[in-house]
């Protein structure tokens, strides 16, 4: 855009002006101050300042008569005022804030706080913990020999990072045993895209971030291959996504959409700066039986954009809990201090629900994960010597599933050994790497009993979110595959 050509050479001449001292004379004679620079730029790009230009202006002249010497807090102050989302930010603190955007040094984990202690809820793509195998859900016991059972999210995330080079040895509890590995600190890799198979035809893939385009490539390198696999059914998880660069998201939504020409949504900018500009799909996605896409209220920005999109063409259905409702767009722009200035410049638009700015997006299915507490002695009595078998109706398989429900790994105990029994023991036994079971053995129900007592007076999270998400995909994954693999690698709509 033309408009937009010019706007971008008035930032370099704004950014510029950041380099004239207090006080200095430029080149017209006319006496400019540090501030004058980053009122230019939060003029030139403000989304709010288009209809009111003199909104800097008539707060800078009043406070900065009495208060010279604090420019960082009346900027701060001024862009408060007209959004929740515009700042102003020294280098460190954006760093910390806008981490997914810059990358950072260390093992590649994301970390939340439970009751229990602190949890991995995601393993990052290329990361050293993808290679030592740390696994979602596993608690960090220790870290290089010290206890991290009162080690706070913060702490645990600075013992992780490092220098780069240098190793952390961890011990996580992954489903009541202990697993130790060691992970080389480095630069993680900004790819917060991974995937993983849950059942037959069904696909799981988890979006974290769009902190640039190697996620589109992640994200783009899983979906070229669904084909190969026979994948019928795809579960997006965007829980947790605070969204990121909204090209990316475009992208997503565009392979996602089968028919070409569908408007995916658009983003609204200054009319000096183009106004709405629209974006359509160009058509060709892989026929899948259903899309399930996970949110909750940490999903925001971009990443409402992309379930905004599929939800508002009917080509998924969201499940979880109403996102965030961040609608509005920033530029990040370099100060040549170091500083960073973040000013919203636009207004993402969805096909139907149109802005969603305060609103957010409300789940087709809302659905809250449980909150559980395990208490070993209140528990059916367990015995760990015999065999269960597929098929059986007992009081045992109810001892055995009431514990499998602890782990999250079924919905609710049940008396009868059935398919979905059969699934949780599979999933069981490959966590403690007892091989492919069709049936419950003495060895299995004894390390089940012995997770149930070190879990013990422990409260966690079990994710029904995600589980009702397998559950609705394997049942699409059911129904005639609408496509058809081809020797080349390609596939061929029936």
């Amino acid at each position: 855009m033309k408009k937009l050509a010019k706007r971008l050479a008035a930032l370099a001449l704004s950014a510029a002006m950041l380099t004239v001292p207090a006080g200095a004379v430029t080149q017209d004679g006319q006496s400019e101050t540090w501030f004058d620079g980053v009122w230019a730029l939060i003029d030139a790009f403000g989304l709010t300042a288009e209809n009111d230009p003199y909104i800097l202006q008539n707060y800078i002249n009043k406070y900065l008569q009495k208060h010279p010497e604090e420019m960082y807090e009346v900027i701060n102050d001024i862009l408060s005022l007209m959004d929740t989302h515009s700042m102003y930010l020294s280098s460190e603190e954006y760093s910390q804030g806008f981490s997914t955007l810059e990358g950072f040094v260390g093992i590649g984990v994301g970390l939340q706080q439970t009751e229990s202690g602190v949890q991995i809820t995601e393993v990052l793509r290329f990361s050293a913990a993808e290679e030592a195998g740390l696994q979602i859900g596993d608690m960090i016991v220790e870290i290089d020999g010290a206890d991290a059972a009162e080690m706070t999210h913060t702490e645990v995330a600075e013992r992780l990072r490092g220098a780069e080079g240098t190793a952390v040895r961890l011990t996580v509890r992954r489903q009541g045993r202990s697993v130790t590995v060691s992970c080389t600190r480095r630069q993680v890799n900004q790819v917060y895209v991974s995937g993983r198979t849950m059942a037959d035809g069904v696909e799981y893939i988890k979006v974290s971030a769009m902190g640039s385009e190697n996620d589109w490539t992640a994200f783009s390198d899983i979906w070229d291959g669904l084909d190969e696999k026979n994948t019928r059914a795809v579960i997006l998880d965007l829980r947790g996504n605070g969204g990121g660069v909204i090209d990316v998201a475009f992208k997503m939504a565009d392979a996602m959409t089968p028919e070409k020409d569908v408007y995916l949504g658009g983003v609204r900018w200054r009319e000096d700066m183009g106004g709405l500009e629209q974006t359509y799909s160009t058509g060709g996605a892989l026929p899948l039986n259903r899309i399930i896409v996970l949110v909750d209220g940490g999903t925001a920005s971009a990443a409402e954009l992309l379930a905004g999109s599929l939800q508002d063409n009917g080509l998924a259905t969201l499940v979880g809990e109403p996102t965030y409702g961040k609608g509005q767009g920033q530029f990040h722009l370099d100060l040549v201090n170091g500083d960073k200035l973040v000013i919203t410049t636009l207004v993402m638009e969805l096909p139907r629900q149109g802005q969603y700015e305060g609103a957010g997006l409300v789940p087709d299915i809302r659905l809250e994960n449980r909150t559980v507490t395990v208490r070993a002695d209140a528990l059916a009595p367990l015995d760990t010597g015999g065999t269960l078998r597929f098929g059986e109706q007992s009081d045992q398989v109810y001892a055995m599933t009431e514990r499998l429900s602890l782990l999250g790994l079924l919905k609710e105990p049940s008396r009868v050994f059935d398919r979905v029994v059969l699934d949780a023991v599979a999933a069981f036994a490959e966590s403690y790497e007892m091989g492919s079971l069709l049936h419950a053995s003495p060895d299995l129900l004894a390390a089940l009993e012995q997770a149930m007592q070190t879990l013990n007076g422990e409260t966690y999270v079990i994710d029904d979110q995600l589980q009702l998400a397998v559950e609705m995909g394997k049942l699409a994954a059911e129904k005639p595959q609408q496509y058809t693999p081809l020797p080349d690698g390609s596939w061929k709509a029936k």
